[in-house]
């Protein structure tokens, strides 16, 4: 099977040999080759997977400092994401479950309302734990958003296969474009059968740009920015906004390759507007058709398995080459990501002990 863009990484950037990328990179050999560090990841991801309800309320709480961090990664320049109480304000989360980003939305700004999307529960999807004074203000939809139609709109279903439920329509609440800001923060479970982590990936775009209203912000979830998928995901909110910062949360992602990119202004002017609807939108409808199809002839196998995104499936937004010539940009945003994690990275070794020889 071709590389997935997840684990393609850009190395001939110029510029791109800086201390801090550089650094992070010799500390994640030395971590791959510590059975300590091996064994400190196994035994994370086994905590994960087998969550109890403490530890998802444990999480819960977590994120609501994490959405204050990025509420407030702007504040110096007075650009909050989330504005004060002076008047309404409509989000849509993607991945609401637990529910610690919107508890933190719908306390600090309370005009505020909700649409939130999560799997449900009783598929292996994380608890509904929003505060119940707040529930009265999201409307929540437990679905699996690679099953939501999101392709050509007059495009005839495909008859669902054994290892791909059908398609449903996507809800009329998320097409009325009125959405301030777009949280994109579900991630796909390691457990978690039927559809590839990449489908997940590009349905949650489409429905964050379909939703939005135009000028909005979204905050997207991703990994590793020198990975080509994360590297063409910052080119495109680069392209479509009138300004866009990365943040990368102390609490539970220091160590981790995972941050947010912040963008405002999406699709505010009228250039922007008619790229995202004239050129990403339909290109990305194509994307999502082609990892359902890939998805349906892989065979039942899980997740982890399934067929993803391969090297010229983004190219419509930036080629390989093209995306090398953006490598300063990039390397402006995103070294604050490599410091964060390289420092935290030295941290941990240095307190198990983990040395270069």
């Amino acid at each position: 099977m071709p590389a997935g863009l997840q684990s393609i990484h850009i190395d001939t950037v110029p510029g791109w040999g800086n201390d801090d990328l550089q650094l992070l990179k010799n500390l994640k050999r030395l971590g791959h080759t510590s059975p300590k560090y091996r064994e400190y990841l196994r035994t994370q991801q086994d905590t994960a997977d087998n969550a109890g309800p403490d530890l998802q309320l444990v999480w819960s709480k977590k994120m609501k400092k994490i959405m204050n961090q990025i509420d407030n990664s702007g504040a110096a320049d007075k650009l909050w994401v989330v504005p004060f109480t002076n008047r309404s304000f409509r989000f849509l989360d993607l991945g609401c479950c637990p529910g610690g980003f919107s508890t933190y939305i719908l306390k600090k700004n309370k005009e505020s309302t909700s649409v939130g999307v999560s799997l449900d529960p009783a598929q292996g999807g994380h608890p509904y734990l929003l505060e119940d004074a707040l529930r009265v203000r999201q409307t929540v939809i437990f679905a699996d958003m690679t099953t939501f139609q999101l392709g050509d709109p007059e495009a005839v279903n495909p008859t669902p296969s054994y290892t791909q439920p059908p398609l449903i329509p996507v809800p009329n609440i998320l097409f009325a474009r009125d959405f301030d800001l777009v949280l994109l923060d579900a991630h796909h479970l390691r457990n978690q059968t039927g559809s590839s982590q990449d489908l997940l990936a590009i349905s949650q775009v489409l429905l964050a740009l379909l939703s939005i209203k135009f000028g909005g912000t979204i905050v997207m979830k991703l990994a590793s920015p020198d990975s080509q998928y994360s590297a063409t995901m910052i080119f495109m909110l680069d392209m479509l906004s009138a300004s866009i910062q990365v943040h990368k949360p102390y609490a539970m992602h220091r160590m981790q390759n995972s941050f947010y990119v912040i963008a405002r202004g999406v699709g505010g002017k009228p250039d922007r507007r008619l790229y995202l609807q004239n050129e990403v939108i339909p290109g990305l409808r194509r994307v999502w058709e082609c990892l359902r199809q890939r998805n349906r002839n892989s065979g039942p196998r899980n997740g982890s398995g399934k067929e993803g995104l391969v090297v010229g499936d983004l190219d419509f937004i930036v080629d390989k080459k093209q995306l090398e010539s953006y490598g300063g940009r990039l390397h402006e945003l995103c070294s604050c990501v490599w410091k964060l994690q390289a420092t935290a990275l030295e941290t941990l070794f240095a307190e198990m002990g983990i040395h270069n020889t």
